[in-house]
């Protein structure tokens, strides 16, 4: 079998191939160089960049003397071009007032979802008769095109076109098949850079509240070298001696995909003392975002006996974990209880206290000092 010499993918303006070679012969050289043209338009990280992208490497690969990409405006919802070769602006004018509407091979990827060849539909002398090429194609003399979906998730979001002047110059079905995959390849970049300007809209808003709220936030996730705190954060931990130790303790991760609870002792700037409790879930468990919600308690004293005398002793057990900042399940692994029965027990302790959260729960049993302390 024919391996095909060359290094680069083979150009789609040369003849179809003649003798025995198969048209499938060529899809193992094709196959690296689309492969590393994918990764790079995928690897993207807007659109203006991806059609700069395409750009390049379709004319380098295909080498193809005329195309153009269109790609819906999410803004209009009507494609619009974002790159091309070969053809005028006149050209690109003229299709937007009125070669769309004799652009039958467009409606027909539309109705199909499918890469098509025009002169798989009719012969040459039918398409030069055609309205379509008598009255737009003709200003490049395109007798051969094929015109391929662009699609995602969200269906077909635009059309890739790809022709030629030459008329012994036709496309074999291989050809087609890799121009209707490249524009499955351009359809996933897109969805993935929507989706992640998507995500981007999102978090930027939910800091905006989060920052509104009043509460001490931290964010940290594994590809960020620095914590993220919002002005709350920033403002609470400034009354914190070593404050960036003292975060780094609060926030280390305990090697599970569960949200915990930890609170160190700290010594405040004004030379007073305190406790700073952090409350961590993951936003994600996929990418591991973690979510912190400072406290800081000053005049941190010791757990009041009489606070105490209200639970039974597995109840102050368990309660002095809470405290400690272990999650139920956890407790229920220290002290080998179910975790059911654990939850049952936070419940009746936050009955008896009067409290109605974890954190609720630490501010009494480390209630501010008395008189007597701070002397």
């Amino acid at each position: 079998m024919d391996t095909l010499t060359a290094d680069r993918l083979p150009r789609m303006n040369k003849p179809a191939p003649q003798g025995g070679m198969r048209e499938t012969d060529r899809a193992p050289a094709a196959g690296a160089e689309l492969l590393a043209f994918a990764r790079t338009l995928c690897a993207a990280s807007s659109r203006q960049q991806l059609s700069r992208r395409f750009a390049d490497g379709f004319s380098r690969l295909f080498d193809l003397p005329m195309y153009g990409l269109y790609i819906v405006d999410p803004w209009t919802g009507a494609q619009r071009c974002v790159a091309s070769a070969g053809v005028s602006d006149s050209f690109l004018a003229r299709y937007e007032r009125g070669g769309r509407e004799l652009n039958w091979l467009g409606a027909h990827v539309d109705d199909t979802g499918r890469a098509v060849y025009n002169l798989a539909l009719m012969s040459m002398d039918e398409w030069l008769e055609n309205p379509l090429y008598t009255k737009l194609k003709y200003l490049h003399d395109i007798r051969h095109e094929v015109q391929a979906p662009v699609v995602n998730g969200d269906g077909v979001i635009g059309t890739l076109h790809c022709g030629t002047n030459d008329p012994r110059r036709g496309f074999t079905p291989y050809e087609v098949r890799l121009t209707e995959a490249l524009g499955g390849v351009v359809g996933a970049a897109i969805e993935g850079i929507d989706h992640k300007a998507s995500l981007a809209r999102e978090r930027d808003q939910a800091w905006v509240a989060l920052e509104r709220t009043g509460t001490a936030v931290v964010i940290t996730d594994t590809t960020a070298a620095e914590p993220r705190l919002n002005d709350t954060a920033r403002r609470l931990l400034a009354e914190v001696v070593d404050a960036e130790y003292v975060l780094h303790r609060v926030i280390a991760r305990l090697g599970t995909a569960v949200g915990f609870a930890r609170h160190v002792d700290v010594e405040l700037v004004d030379g007073g003392a305190g406790l700073l409790y952090g409350q961590s879930s993951y936003a994600r468990a996929v990418d591991g975002t973690l979510v912190t919600v400072l406290e800081l308690q000053r005049d941190r004293s010791e757990i009041g006996a009489a606070t105490l005398t209200a639970l039974t002793q597995r109840e102050r057990e368990i309660a002095l974990l809470v405290v400690d900042g272990l999650t139920d399940r956890a407790i229920a692994q220290r002290l080998y209880l179910s975790h059911h029965t654990v939850s049952q027990y936070v419940k009746r302790i936050y009955r008896k206290l009067d409290v109605s959260s974890r954190v609720a729960l630490t501010r009494r049993l480390l209630g501010p000092r008395d008189s007597r302390h701070r002397s």
